[in-house]
């Protein structure tokens, strides 16, 4: 009987801890793409990483939530899965703003009314000195956790592909930085 329960509680603290193992595996794909973690922030059911794109000529960083969204509990599990919403956020950081950027923010503001990320559209929010492209994938975690060699070139193949979507999106709103020298 007690080898019953701990085996019952060991599989719901398993099923509990996949997305904890998407995360993990989510800053080994960022840090072999040359953008390492700077920021973790967790909560119930959700986790965010901030990551720095120092080698990035476009981007300036790039956060990713992963926010789980199943119920507690086997049957919940069994009915729902195990879904997760992954939020990818790209921002383009432009250091100086001239009146022309406030008549282009109100165009992406007027674009973006009919764009939804859940619906795998990237949704771009233009603020003063910066633009973000936001993107919503839904995933189910088991495939990124049962075989972890599959899981990881798979999850490579999406950030990858998500991050260069995202890049043709904010590409024209990037400007030259005053900082930088012509050499």
């Amino acid at each position: 009987m007690l080898n019953k329960l701990m085996e019952m509680s060991q599989k719901r603290e398993m099923r509990e801890s996949r997305d904890e193992m998407v995360v993990g595996e989510l800053v080994l794909a960022f840090a072999q793409l040359g953008m390492p973690a700077v920021r973790f922030a967790a909560g119930m059911g959700q986790q965010s990483v901030r990551f720095a794109t120092p080698a990035d000529p476009l981007l300036h960083s790039v956060a990713v939530t992963l926010d789980r969204k199943t119920g507690s509990g086997a049957l919940s599990d069994s009915l729902v899965g195990s879904k997760a919403v992954i939020t990818v956020v790209a921002e383009v950081k432009n250091y100086l703003a001239d009146p022309d950027d406030l008549v282009n923010m109100w165009r992406t503001d007027f674009a973006n009314i009919a764009r939804l990320p859940m619906l795998g559209q990237v949704k771009l929010d233009h603020q003063l000195n910066s633009v973000l492209a936001t993107k919503k994938l839904m995933i189910e975690l088991n495939e990124f956790t049962r075989d972890p060699a599959a899981g990881r070139v798979q999850l490579n193949q999406l950030i990858a592909s998500t991050l260069e979507e995202m890049r043709g999106h904010l590409a024209p709103y990037k400007k030259a930085s005053p900082f930088e020298i012509d050499g």
